[in-house]
Order: C-alpha cells, then sequence, then structure tokens
C-alpha cells in the first residue's frame, strides 16, 4: 500500500513541476511575445505557483495589457488545480498511512517475538541466511530474525509467511535483546563480515551463557577465536568444496540428498532425538518402537555419551539408555509425533 501510495505521489509531483515549467515559460514567453521581456522569471514562476494554489494573491504580472495572458491564466488555473490537489492529497495518505503501517507492524512483530520461547534467532539475511530461514519454516521451528533492511525482511515474509522479526544491527545488544535471546535455544550468525559474527557471538554469551551458538565464517584465523568462545563454525567456502567434490565423486547420493531437501510434498529430513530420563524407551530394545505409526522412521545410528564411536545402522536388539542420541530419517509430521510419544 505504502509503495503504491509514493509511486503516484512521484508521478503527480512529476507532472506539477511539468505544468509549472510550462506555466513559468509560458509567461516569459508572452511578455517577449508583447514586444520585449516584461517580467523576470522569477516573477513569473510565482505567478505559476498563486495560480496553481489558488492563495488570490492578485496578479502580479499586468496580465490586462498582454493579449492572451488571462486566457493563458486560465489554462493553468484548469490544468494544474486538479494534479495540485492530487499531489497533497496522495503525499499527506503516503507520509501518514506510510509511517502508521510501519508503526503497527513493528508492534505487532515485538508482540510475536514477546511469545516465544526455545526459538533460534538468525543475524542477517543474505544468501545464507535465507536458506536458513527456508530450512526453518519448512521444519516448522520457530525463528526470529534481525536485518537493518526492513524491505527485505518484508519481502522475505511475503515469500515464507508471516514470521516475527526486529529491524536493526544484531551486532548491538539491544536488538538482540528484543529478539528474546534470553530466552532463545540457539543463535545463527551468518554476517558477511567475519568480525561482525564474533562480536554477535560474544555478546549472545553475555547475554544467555547457556545459547547454543552457530556462526558461519571466512577466515580460519577467526574460526579458532569463535570456537574459544563457545560457538559452532561453518565455513561455507570449505563445505561448498566438499560438495563440488562429492557432487564428482558421489553424484547419486549428492543428488538423493538434495532431492529430499527440495521435495515440498514430503519433507523428509535426517534429524537427531535425545532420550531424556522420562522417555518411555529408556531400557527398553530399539525393536520396542513401533515403526509403522511413524511413516518413513529409520534410524540411522545411536550416538551415546559415553561413547564417541556412533553405532551405525543398529540392530533392533540393542538397548536403549538415558541421554541415547537417534539420529533418525523421517518425515516432519512423523518426527513431531515420535518426540510427542519417546521423548
Amino acid at each position: 500500500m505504502a509503495h503504491n501510495l509514493k509511486n503516484r505521489s512521484l508521478l503527480a509531483g512529476f507532472f506539477l513541476l511539468v505544468v509549472t515549467a510550462i506555466g513559468t515559460s509560458g509567461y516569459y514567453l508572452l511578455g517577449v511575445a508583447y514586444g520585449r521581456p516584461l517580467w523576470t522569471l522569477g516573477d513569473c514562476f510565482y505567478m505559476t505557483v498563486i495560480t496553481l494554489t489558488t492563495v488570490g494573491f492578485g496578479e502580479i504580472l499586468d496580465l490586462a495589457n498582454v493579449p492572451g495572458a488571462r486566457l493563458f491564466t486560465v489554462f493553468i488555473l484548469l490544468s494544474g488545480l486538479g494534479l495540485a490537489a492530487y499531489f497533497v492529497s496522495t503525499l499527506t495518505a503516503f507520509l501518514v498511512e506510510g509511517e502508521l503501517t510501519n508503526v503497527f507492524w513493528r508492534k505487532k512483530m515485538a508482540q510475536q517475538i514477546r511469545k516465544l520461547s526455545g526459538h533460534i534467532v538468525v543475524c542477517g539475511v543474505g544468501r545464507i541466511g535465507c536458506s536458513i530461514m527456508e530450512e526453518l519454516h519448512r521444519t516448522h521451528t520457530p525463528f526470529v530474525v534481525i536485518d537493518p533492511d526492513e524491505q527485505r525482511i518484508r519481502k522475505l515474509q511475503e515469500q515464507l509467511g508471516d514470521f516475527p522479526a526486529v529491524v536493526g544491527d544484531a551486532t548491538h545488544a539491544r536488538y538482540l535483546e528484543e529478539a528474546m535471546v534470553s530466552t532463545a535455544r540457539g543463535v545463527i550468525s551468518t554476517l558477511s563480515d567475519d568480525k561482525d559474527n564474533l562480536c554477535v557471538v560474544v555478546t549472545c554469551r553475555q547475554l544467555n551463557p547457556k545459547l547454543r551458538i552457530i556462526s558461519s565464517c571466512k577466515d580460519a584465523e577467526f574460526a579458532g577465536k569463535l570456537e574459544l568462545i563457545g560457538a559452532e563454525v561453518v565455513m561455507p567456502n570449505a563445505i561448498g568444496g566438499l560438495r563440488i567434490a562429492s557432487q564428482m565423486l558421489r553424484p547419486q547420493v549428492v543428488g538423493y540428498l538434495d532431492l529430499m531437501l527440495r521435495d515440498k510434498n514430503c519433507p523428509v529430513r535426517i534429524e537427531d532425538v535425545t532420550l531424556t530420563d522420562r522417555s518411555n524407551l529408556i531400557g527398553q530394545p530399539l525393536s520396542a518402537i513401533n515403526f509403522d505409526d511413524f511413516g518413513p522412521l529409520l534410524v540411522m545410528a545411536i550416538i551415546r555419551k559415553d561413547n564417541p564411536h556412533p553405532l551405525y545402522n543398529p540392530r533392533r536388539t540393542v538397548g536403549l539408555q538415558e541421554g541415547d542420541t537417534l539420529v533418525v530419517q523421517t518425515d516432519i509430521d512423523s518426527l513431531e509425533r515420535f518426540r510427542r510419544l519417546h521423548t
């Protein structure tokens, strides 16, 4: 709405300038045609303006003694009066409605964020950030975005849906606090500058020491600094190189994983599920899971707290223990049902 009002205001303003220029030059040429330049361009411009705005200061130019001058004034008045009124009305609407829309939008975002707990805070919505948001949206994971570009956020909301967002610089503590980092379960920082990512990690660690933080990084030196303060580091350039090599060496596997991530009709994912002390599977064999109730559920591995080596493709007779993390492949709905019943 505000964008349309802006375009209409700019168009009306352009035509108003055109009419003003025509009026100014017209009065000046009428004076020249009468025999010599009777009026300066400043007087001609002033006469055009008071004619368009109908302020009624009277004729500052001697129109009565110049043939056609008053007829020209009538033309300017009739052609420009409606245009001037339209310009003023659209400009006022743009300023008022645009500002009000912005205020209501930010208030709505703040209300949504205050209701969240255990969400993910995404800092930066560049290329990497957009991909992260799409995945979080597909997996029904609550998240909040922090980015200084409000128009980019609104555009992404049109594409993905109405997710909560904070407009601001994620390196500043106030915007992280607005995103409720204190109640979040994780932060993902994908800012373009490694120094900014380092600043986000340090600030988040101060605001919530228990927070899980993942940061992108380009420089290996900065990766070490990020890891020292407890961040998990992902280097997109290195991952990109591995992906290219994998595409060459094992194209079918890479194609399978790509298809799994892109399939919107049946979003299957590889996820991890940790069994707490309240799980009804503790002390039970893996076969105690009724796999038929959870669609395409496949347990690919079991990771144990006291064993650095996962149990790949575990047998159904393996006993489950508190703290075991099951690496499973299944669709999102089945995963949510499994977590409700067994964790």
